[in-house]
């Protein structure tokens, strides 16, 4: 199936010389060559030739000397995995610089330093165009089931997946896939997936988010690392797209960020790893898919309320929704029934944080308790599709 995004607009549009990037395998290569008209295409290959969309493979040389031509026709050239192609290649592009549309699509988000770096022959020449995951509105807009929606907000899933239960029982296979996406990435940014990065990435899959916790852990299997260092890492995941830093909210944060991995499915899966051993076992138990449905959510209710998304760890908040640093809602997320008695201790928590509105969300019923805002599958469907006809045309 095909889920459209709102990126899709932004590719048809193109005006200026673009350098799109983003993680391997978020869908680059395919807004592409849907929504934006091209006269020539082509991908660099790890062998440093020119593969067509026909099949047929070309020296790279030739294949520059037919971007020139076409440029200087004012046509459009799409040069796909950009990061290979070798820097002494670059200069080639100055001269075009007024000709035609020319858009590079990179696998690796060094290359976008590269390519803006102040001594880079293309800074000035290229408008930046970063690419990430679906959107959780576009994907449930799409999908209609919340959970499976969440899964296929990474684009590779789509079709391996049918039903949610399939993780667990394709979970081997699904693990594999992303410590090789994983891998391909570090691989592209020329470091390999080394047992200390690897380690980082199991801690977050398994719920560990502060650093001087993560650093306790990783000594505990023998890393020598300390809280400063751990925050220097995932640094350098946020930059590979594999990291997400979210905001903390409450008066007892000791932190300003919360860390979790960006992808759902990456993340199940590492805890897959970090829990149940799949890759030696290819077995996998109960997965943490209530944690990945409360990011979702939140990041569609923030969508709603043209806010930005917040947690509240310490305060034990799922969702909290900010406006100019400002909470206006927060929210309690659950995959199944929501009782009377965890509805009231949830609104109790929330308006104790000083937070003004309360929201209960189940994705089995709608909360039948009082509350600002209560919704239910149904009503997040709605709000999906509001999002999407405003974003889609």
């Amino acid at each position: 199936m095909e889920i459209q995004r709102r990126e899709y607009k932004d590719v048809m549009n193109l005006r200026d010389w673009t350098l799109m990037f983003g993680r391997r395998k978020v869908g680059k290569s395919y807004l592409i060559r849907k929504y934006l008209k091209h006269d020539l295409y082509f991908t660099v290959t790890r062998d440093l030739q020119a593969f067509y969309p026909d099949g047929e493979i070309r020296p790279l040389r030739d294949a520059l000397r037919e971007l020139g031509e076409t440029l200087r026709r004012e046509g459009t050239v799409v040069v796909d995995e950009f990061q290979r192609m070798p820097e002494r290649y670059w200069e080639v592009f100055g001269s075009l610089s007024q000709h035609g549309k020319l858009v590079l699509v990179g696998s690796s988000f060094r290359i976008s330093k590269k390519v803006f770096d102040s001594r880079s022959p293309l800074l000035g020449f290229v408008m930046p165009f970063r690419l990430g995951l679906i959107h959780y509105a576009e994907a449930l807009h799409a999908v209609r089931d919340p959970l499976l929606a969440l899964l296929y907000k990474d684009p590779w899933v789509i079709p391996f997946v049918r039903d949610v239960r399939e993780v667990q029982d394709r979970g081997y296979q699904l693990y594999m896939v992303t410590k090789g996406l994983v891998g391909e990435i570090f691989e592209e940014e020329e470091r390999q997936l080394t047992t200390l990065y690897e380690a980082i990435l199991m801690s977050l899959a398994e719920g560990e988010w502060n650093t001087s916790v993560i650093a306790g852990s990783l000594a505990g299997k023998g890393l020598d690392v300390t809280a400063s260092s751990v925050s220097g890492y995932l640094d350098v995941l946020a930059s590979l797209g594999l990291v997400e830093k979210m905001e903390i909210f409450g008066p007892k944060r000791r932190a300003r960020w919360y860390y979790r991995l960006s992808s759902p499915i990456l993340s199940l899966m590492f805890y897959a790893e970090a829990k149940y051993n799949v890759s030696v076992t290819e077995s996998v138990g109960e997965l943490p898919l209530g944690r990945e449905v409360q990011f979702a959510v939140g990041e569609l209710l923030a969508e709603k309320h043209g806010g930005i998304m917040a947690y509240s760890p310490h305060e034990d908040i799922d969702v909290v929704i900010l406006r100019d640093g400002r909470p206006v809602i927060g929210y309690e997320v659950k995959m199944g029934e929501l009782d009377r008695r965890e509805a009231e201790r949830a609104v109790s928590r929330i308006r104790n944080a000083g937070i003004p509105r309360v929201g209960l969300v189940s994705l089995r019923d709608r909360p039948g308790f009082d509350a600002d805002e209560s919704l239910g599958p149904e009503e997040l469907r709605q709000i999906a599709d509001e999002i999407s006809v405003r974003v889609l045309q």
